[in-house]
């Protein structure tokens, strides 16, 4: 019996140490894709993340009816945008004829919620006087360098959400319209 006993702590010992190896090496991995492609593991990052919160997300729809909820917060500019309290800041910036409102959040602000949206996606909105219900009616994705609104003329919704890839020049726009309950 005292034999069995110590048979099955070596193996057990030889798995801990195998699987503490695994992970050294995997971080050893990550610490060098952090460090020589910076940009490369920041997409790889976001794009796991970005599906892995889709997949949350209609799981939780499935399961308790909720819909993912954005809060817009207070208009203004890129210093509004950077104090990442978690809302969506409605940007003076995008304001012009043909754009709808447009609120956006930095994607490590809580703003990558849009990034796995499709058309169709129904959402829950409150604050800035929107409060309600809301439907994806259009998608856009613009340059982050050398874009303009005049790439988002056209957008179709009453409200529009932004955010950032990770890793890349891009930015995604979400139109949304109210739904009619």
């Amino acid at each position: 019996m005292a034999r069995q006993a110590t048979g099955r702590k070596r193996r057990g010992g030889w798995i801990i140490t195998a699987l503490g190896g695994v992970l050294v090496l995997a971080g050893a991995v990550v610490l060098a894709g952090v460090i020589f492609a910076p940009d490369e593991t920041e997409r790889v990052y976001g794009s796991v993340k970005t599906e892995v919160d889709k997949t949350v997300t209609q799981v939780q729809e499935q399961v308790t009816g909720e819909l993912p909820t954005v809060t817009i917060g207070v208009v203004g500019g890129k210093s509004q945008l950077d104090y990442c309290d978690g809302t969506f800041t409605v940007m003076t910036s995008y304001e012009r004829e043909g754009v709808p409102t447009t609120a956006a959040a930095h994607n490590n602000c809580q703003g990558d919620v849009l990034l796995g949206w499709e058309d169709g996606q129904k959402i829950n909105v409150v604050g800035g006087g929107f409060d309600g219900e809301y439907q994806v009616v259009d998608i856009r994705y613009t340059s982050k360098i050398w874009s303009s609104t005049d790439d988002l003329v056209g957008l179709q919704g009453a409200l529009a959400l932004q955010s950032c890839f990770y890793g890349e020049d891009r930015m995604k726009f979400v139109g949304l319209e109210p739904v009619d309950s």
